[in-house]
């Protein structure tokens, strides 16, 4: 239900910002904030949730940002949009961290976990594309409702006994962040200029032809194919090699959007960046939280914030590209050679992680 609601969100943000008379500039600066106060966000509650009951946090999260998403979206004022729009931010960095930490408490399989994911985001973004044929704005209010559900449903969900706020201590999130820098890094390059892409690209999808309806079909073959490789895949195969192909097939399907003439030519193409994102995500997942036994909403909280500040750099990204008077298509070619350069330096230096135990470390006692 959260993923239903930001891929909701996320899809039709930028058509309504620009019927609202935003312009490309202001699009991307919109975005950077939001990105800026979900990865401050996702720092602070992934270390905080350690110590606190996670459902407790999730429920808070969820009712937080249901609310900003209702009262913000519906008012159409440049000004006061891009405040509630950077505000949802608050919400959205705390949610996904906590939630993590409940999956992994319970022993659920990260693939598994994930499909689900995608899975809402499928269903949000056709039921959100439906409904914006209708009334754009209207789908702000049915994102806003599907966060509130969220946080009832969790409501049901119990707290694990465990002993993670002794272990807590034990590592410090910059030790917990060193022994998977490699991943981390790569996953960060990679999605920053993916999110310089996907800053504009429901305007790219419109000029190509697309109405909401069409934008609704292209994000949905995206989501549900992530939706079928991750049940089926994902909980298979080693995590490394899933970070890898993840890695090499974006840097193909970012090429792959510079090919079609019209938004019928990106439809098969969203069935190749599924099959990319479903192995590096759950292969980052599964390599950043399956390893360990404790900090496990860190280790998460980290990984959302990656992915957080990706959402700064990227449409800073796309913003200098554009003001030194590059389109849409540019942008896509520079993200397809910054993800093959990554992709070539994850293969060559992923051995450099080192694994630290925790219990040998510097740290204890000290909550940083």
């Amino acid at each position: 239900m959260v993923n239903l609601a930001t891929l909701s969100l996320f899809t039709y943000v930028p058509l309504w910002a620009q019927e609202i008379g935003l312009s490309d500039q202001e699009i991307a600066i919109m975005a950077a904030l939001f990105g800026f106060v979900l990865f401050t966000m996702s720092i602070i509650t992934g270390r905080l949730s350690d110590v606190l009951a996670n459902r407790k946090f999730f429920v808070v999260c969820g009712s937080f940002t249901g609310v900003i998403t209702i009262a913000g979206y519906l008012i159409p004022n440049k000004a006061i949009f891009i405040i509630f729009r950077t505000l949802s931010g608050l919400g959205f960095g705390m949610l996904t961290p906590s939630l993590i930490a409940i999956v992994s408490d319970k022993g659920d399989k990260m693939g598994n976990f994930s499909s689900f994911g995608s899975f809402g985001w499928a269903a949000g973004v056709m039921i959100s594309g439906v409904i914006g044929m209708f009334w754009l704005p209207a789908t702000f209010i049915f994102a806003a409702l599907a966060l509130v559900g969220s946080t009832i449903v969790a409501l049901s969900l119990r707290d694990e006994k465990s002993d993670k706020q002794t272990k807590l201590t034990e590592d410090s999130f910059i030790t917990v962040f060193w022994e998977r820098k490699s991943v981390y890094i790569s996953l960060g390059v990679r999605h920053s200029f993916a999110m310089a892409i996907w800053t504009f690209w429901s305007l790219f999808l419109w000029e190509l032809g697309a109405d909401t309806f069409w934008i609704a079909i292209i994000q949905f073959t995206n989501a549900f194919t992530q939706f079928i490789i991750m049940q089926k895949y994902t909980d298979k195969l080693a995590s490394e090699r899933m970070i890898t192909l993840g890695l090499f097939l974006s840097a193909a399907a970012f090429i792959s959007f510079t090919i079609p003439t019209n938004f019928w030519g990106i439809i098969p193409l969203q069935v190749l960046l599924g099959l990319s994102w479903a192995f590096l995500y759950v292969g980052t997942l599964r390599y950043t939280v399956e390893k360990t036994s404790f900090d496990k909403s860190t280790s998460s909280g980290i990984l959302t914030s990656t992915m957080a500040i990706s959402g700064i750099f990227g449409p800073i990204i796309a913003l200098i590209i554009i003001s030194l008077g590059g389109d849409y298509v540019d942008i896509m070619w520079i993200a397809a050679l910054a993800t093959l350069l990554t992709y070539v330096g994850f293969t060559f230096f992923k051995k450099a992680d080192k694994p630290l135990n925790a219990s040998n470390t510097k740290n204890k006692g000290q909550l940083t």
